[in-house]
């Protein structure tokens, strides 16, 4: 609590001097007249390169509940927290930021009280609070961003703590604490035609967890599932690796065609290439291509078999999606396919993918010879009002067949609803609301009530409400 007290007041403390200068300050979506550019502010001594900074943040109130299946138990959860960040103005193109996070369990079921039928902890409404400490309500604290950043027309780089994304990496801010990256980055703008990035990261603070850890340390903090043969997987603290490197490539060749190809090189454990093309073949009509392609480096991350992350294996996926986008709308028909030759495997500490299937609470990661098949609706319907609909069908190997599924998935139907809204009224601007509703159900197929438990047959439904400044 003690920590958690500090950081918050010297956040705050840091807030009212930049007050204190006369200054305000808004992000560029809200487009006020008297938003402060700290990239163009002109600094003349070392003082105003504090006082003629930038403060923003948000608060959050998060609202979860679960329905699961017949007697498994139901949970809920109520998170309330806050980020407060402040970066410098410019003094030849450097500047200090540094970002820092909170939360409380306002309320709750006892979700530090395993299920009585199969065990397990509520995993959804824990992921709010700290999946390591389930009793921890309120020490909740983290030092989310600490960097040094240098910036102009042909270099952006960063060293420290900060946050970092990709399609296989990524922030993924969609709890109260988001995935959250220590190293440095380098981007290189080409000519307006497109970027490339090169990155070294060598510690990790995984969304809904309070604490940093070494790369090798950080691979297991999330349930590790089992090895091909069912036995629980034995890598948790046993992993060896000192990082890992991300080279990235996005280009605009043509006004309808842009691309991306990034490589994450994880050291002593694996390979991972990845690819994505989009076309506009026609007005209003887009098709895109995507594919990863993973082997095995080094030791996969232990010499001893039983303790490696990473088996003998070269597994890949590819995927495509079929979109119509008139004016506001967004309609798209999105496939994905993992081939037969092992499990596409990657932390789920460092982020979770973002491929043209992806929706939310469905992860991919850890199966093999399986298919996913994603309808989706976006409707823009104003500046401030947008929503989304989608309806998923999953092929998955039987969750017995160890070598093609590592934790237990089951195949499903599964259904979502997404509502974003902005209040107009000028004396709510900042406030932001989302509900997103989740279900997911089997049929057809026999499962034991155990393994339904956050698996399948269950409702979620998430109430964000958001101030953002």
């Amino acid at each position: 609590m003690k920590r958690q007290v500090a950081l918050a007041t010297a956040l705050i403390m840091a807030m009212w001097w930049n007050s204190a200068t006369g200054q305000e300050h808004h992000t560029p979506e809200q487009g006020h007249a008297t938003e402060v550019r700290t990239d163009t502010v002109e600094v003349k001594s070392v003082k105003e390169l504090f006082t003629k900074g930038e403060v923003d943040g948000h608060v959050r109130n998060y609202f979860m509940a679960t329905w699961n299946h017949r007697s498994l138990s139901d949970n809920y959860a109520n998170a309330i927290g806050a980020e407060i960040g402040y970066k410098t103005a410019l003094l030849h193109g450097f500047r200090f930021g540094f970002a820092g996070l909170f939360t409380y369990n306002l309320f709750s079921s006892d979700i530090q009280e395993p299920d009585g039928i199969t065990g397990k902890l509520p995993k959804l409404e824990l992921e709010l609070f700290d999946i390591e400490d389930p009793e921890n309500k309120a020490d909740l604290d983290r030092l989310d961003e600490l960097y040094l950043a240098y910036q102009s027309d042909r270099l952006r780089a960063k060293a420290g703590r900060f946050s970092f994304s990709s399609p296989l990496m990524n922030p993924q801010d969609t709890r109260m604490k988001p995935y959250s990256f220590q190293g440095i980055s380098v981007e290189v703008p080409l000519q307006e035609k497109g970027l490339l990035t090169l990155a070294w990261f060598d510690h990790f603070s995984p969304r809904s967890t309070v604490e940093w850890f070494q790369a090798d340390e950080t691979i297991g903090v999330f349930s590790p599932g089992v090895d091909e043969y069912g036995s629980p997987s034995g890598y948790p603290h046993h992993t060896r690796t000192k990082g890992v490197a991300v080279a990235g490539l996005q280009l605009n060749p043509a006004r309808r065609l842009s691309a991306e190809a990034w490589n994450y090189w994880i050291d002593n454990i694996s390979n991972n290439s990845y690819g994505r093309a989009v076309l506009e073949v026609v007005p209003h009509v887009k098709a895109g291509v995507e594919g990863l392609y993973q082997f095995r480096v080094g030791h996969g991350g232990n010499p001893e078999a039983a303790q490696a992350y990473f088996p003998h294996q070269q597994q890949w996926l590819a995927g495509g999606m079929l979109a119509y986008e008139p004016g506001s709308w967004h309609l798209s028909l999105n496939y994905l396919h993992v081939g037969g030759d092992g499990r596409f495997l990657f932390p789920r500490e460092w982020g979770r993918e973002q491929f043209f299937a992806t929706v939310s609470r469905g992860r991919i990661e850890g199966t093999g010879n399986a298919d996913l098949l994603v309808a989706k609706a976006r409707k823009q319907w104003s500046g401030r009002f947008s929503s989304e609909a989608a309806v998923a069908k999953s092929w998955l190997p039987d969750a017995q067949n160890y070598r093609f599924n590592k934790y237990g998935a089951t195949a499903y139907i599964g259904w979502l609803a997404d509502l974003n809204y902005q209040p107009e009224k000028p004396v709510l601007d900042g406030l932001a609301f989302r509900l997103l509703y989740v279900g997911r159900v089997s049929p057809g197929t026999e499962i034991p009530l155990r393994d339904m438990y956050y698996n399948t047959n269950f409702h979620n439904l998430n109430f964000v409400t958001q101030l953002t400044f």
